[in-house]
């Protein structure tokens, strides 16, 4: 599977489902000038569109839910995740859903469209990024900030 094929398809099924929604994690990271590599895509939406979202990449074969996912539980770094699977052969691609709640409240109020070859592509902001990685604190996400932070990246 083409993660960039398969991101298109996900937003364009969101778009078309009226699903407000920003592309963050590696993908996000990667838009802003930080290349690295990604086996998932990590997409923010709101609870309230949770079983829509669901519905909408269905189709896609995104068909095989996770139980929901709860990180820093009790904490001001608490986040949720809904977590659904494509598996198509032996191939296996991730979608996670962020919930914009907890400490991610009001994060999709910062999001930017980006024109893409293959159309609109909508993402966090680069300093809502910034934020997201800082509240993960993963050593991954301690890397894309520092290369987020260089002074070549955008």
């Amino acid at each position: 599977m083409n993660i960039v094929d398969e991101l298109h398809a996900i937003t364009t099924a969101l778009r078309a489902a009226g699903i407000p929604y920003a592309v963050c994690g590696g993908i996000a990271v990667t838009a802003y000038g930080a290349t690295r590599s990604t086996k998932d895509i990590d997409i923010l939406i709101s609870r309230a569109h949770l079983s829509a979202a669901l519905t909408a990449v269905a189709p896609l074969g995104y068909a095989i839910p996770a139980a929901p996912m709860t990180f820093g539980a009790g904490t001001p770094n608490e986040r949720h995740v809904q977590r659904v699977n494509k598996i198509v052969g032996n191939e296996h691609l991730v979608l996670d859903l962020l919930l914009e709640e907890a400490a991610y409240a009001g994060t999709l109020q910062d999001r930017v469209d980006v024109d893409l070859p293959a159309g609109a592509v909508t993402f966090v902001s680069r300093d809502t990024l910034v934020k997201m990685k800082r509240l993960a604190g993963r050593a991954i996400d301690l890397a894309d900030l520092e290369k987020l932070e260089e002074p070549d990246a955008t």
